[in-house]
């Protein structure tokens, strides 16, 4: 998996394709982060990837202190290089390994008012995810939010049994992923407190993933004309359906011990 990643990097470098294919989900996803963030914070990214999210916010908020980890040392070298390029200071990157027990040692020194993971714990396997969400509890200052935006195996299962009936092939995970379960959910309540639950993607998912998917002859398109209106109409608020959106983001807060 690991392997997967740095050659990624050194593929797409500071580009998108580096860490999603899906240019309209990721236009969501920063749209619901930017209303979360605040700005003279500090905002830590687990899992950040080439630093896209990081530098993209970093520079909205000029007062706010970003710093970024992965396991991937050409993910980070990337990320480095790109801040360097367009000369954002608020921004800072490491290498580590979110699964490592501990390996977030500079906690004790270093908390955070805000830890973000996105597609961080489906690219973990097994018991890594809770080592990982153990990890991130560790940085968090008391009061503090972990956003946690991940994809759940559930609501692909319902999409693919839509996209059978129209004898559309089953969407996979792919094998250096591993969805969450909603299982999981219940698992961390014992050292988080689940604030709230936001189904951002259910819209534009089965927009992207049944009719375009039903309309296209050959490979479906990321930036159809049908997936920017599913964007339009998301970023507006509407939300018709719920429970078909793999990714979702749940605001956790860490329990007072």
């Amino acid at each position: 998996m690991k392997e997967f990643w740095e050659n990624q990097a050194k593929q797409f470098k500071g580009g998108m394709s580096a860490v999603n294919f899906d240019l309209m989900e990721e236009e969501l996803e920063h749209s619901l982060l930017m209303g979360l963030l605040r700005d003279n914070t500090d905002i830590c990214d687990v899992g950040c990837g080439n630093g896209r999210l990081i530098l993209h916010f970093a520079e909205k908020l000029p007062g706010a202190r970003f710093f970024g980890m992965d396991f991937s040392e050409n993910m980070v070298a990337s990320a480095r290089e790109e801040a360097a390029r367009r000369k954002i200071g608020n921004a800072e990157f490491a290498v580590a390994d979110a699964t490592a027990p501990g390996a977030f040692a500079f906690g004790a020194r270093r908390k955070f008012d805000t830890v973000i993971s996105k597609r961080l714990l489906i690219n973990t396997k097994g018991r890594g995810k809770y080592t990982a969400a153990d990890n991130i509890l560790e940085i968090l200052k008391p009061g503090g939010r972990y956003l946690m935006i991940e994809c759940f195996i559930e609501p692909l299962q319902r999409v693919n049994d839509i996209r059978n009936t129209l004898g559309l092939p089953a969407i996979t995970v792919k094998e250096f992923n591993e969805y969450l379960t909603e299982g999981f959910v219940s698992d961390l309540a014992g050292k988080f407190t689940l604030e709230r639950k936001v189904d951002f993607e259910s819209l534009y998912y089965f927009i992207s993933r049944v009719f375009n998917a039903g309309l296209s002859s050959g490979q479906p398109k990321y930036d159809a004309p049908i997936n920017k209106l599913a964007v339009k109409l998301a970023l507006a608020g509407v939300a018709p359906i719920e429970g078909l959106g793999p990714e979702t983001l749940h605001i956790w807060a860490p329990k007072s011990v």
